[in-house]
């Protein structure tokens, strides 16, 4: 078990429940619950999607990684993204807006 309630500073923490590889919904939650549970310092946003697949990342990012056949690329290797292409992609679009926004908000502060 990860002592996330031992963490000093902020955590974004970000799923999908169609992870193929992990399961990120599952862990989340699990994390979510324990901050709720134990007295800790940090804070968290924890973010399940229902679809996402692995690649969780913001859509900025890997378009950056990726300029040309992103959808394709993720078609091909995750069946989620196969199967809800426009759901994937509107996560990793409120993920991208949502980090932005936390980054601008943490950078503001300081």
């Amino acid at each position: 078990m990860i002592k996330v309630e031992n963490i000093k500073g902020r955590l974004f923490l970000v799923g999908a429940e169609d992870d193929s590889f992990w399961e990120a919904g599952k862990y989340i939650r699990r994390m979510d619950r324990r901050l709720k549970e134990r007295p800790h310092t940090c804070e968290y946003v924890p973010l399940v999607y229902e679809h996402g697949t692995h690649f969780v990342l913001p859509e900025s990012m890997l378009r950056m990684a990726l300029p040309v056949g992103l959808k394709f690329v993720l078609r091909f290797i995750f069946k989620a993204a196969k199967e809800y292409p426009d759901e994937c992609e509107a996560a990793r679009k409120d993920i991208d807006r949502r980090l932005s926004a936390a980054l601008k908000e943490w950078r503001e502060e300081n």
